[in-house]
């Protein structure tokens, strides 16, 4: 499959009056199309992953992964390749399987809240100003477990923003 340029993904002056807002704002440019590469992938698995129950009989069935194929390109109007169905169905399954989430003690949220100082570990805002959440430093969906030292504060606007994304930048600046 051919990639468009990008002047042929967004008209001239779309394309201007986003780079102009992203010179703004110091951002960097390749970083902001990472982003929207990694935002536009999820929504595509998000757009072709079936009911629970029907992915687990597709994953029963001899050729359900060919079933799976066909219910996906019929979902999406480019064809998915192999290599790439092989991976949604990767990340299908890892979400799927997951385990589930316990619900937290109190001795939980005590040692969250002597270990972050109940602030926000991204912004450092505090209560009454922000709600705090608890995270998880490894996000449940790639394995990460309930744990205090896996587990922290941070106000609803960053952890909502944050989504399922892992930063090895959390894990140092925890352990030290």
């Amino acid at each position: 499959m051919n990639v468009p340029q990008r002047e042929q993904l967004l008209p001239a002056q779309v394309g201007l009056d986003v780079e102009i807002l992203v010179s703004q704002l110091g951002l960097d440019f390749s970083v902001l199309l990472h982003e929207i590469k990694w935002a536009l992938g999820e929504e595509r698995i998000n757009r072709v992953t079936p009911k629970e129950d029907q992915f687990r009989r597709w994953s029963r069935q001899a050729e359900g992964l060919f079933e799976f194929w066909k219910f996906a390109n019929e979902r999406l109007s480019v064809p998915i390749d192999e290599d790439e169905i092989h991976d949604i169905w990767k990340c299908i399954d890892l979400t799927l399987s997951a385990r589930k989430r316990k619900a937290f003690t109190f001795q939980d949220y005590l040692m969250i809240a002597i270990r972050s100082e109940q602030k926000c570990a991204y912004c450092n805002c505090r209560p009454p100003t922000v709600t705090l959440e608890i995270d998880h430093v490894l996000p449940v969906s790639k394995g990460g477990g309930d744990l205090p030292f896996n587990l922290r504060f941070l106000c609803q606007r960053c952890n909502r923003s944050r989504g399922n994304r892992f930063r090895w930048a959390d894990v140092w600046r925890n352990s030290i």
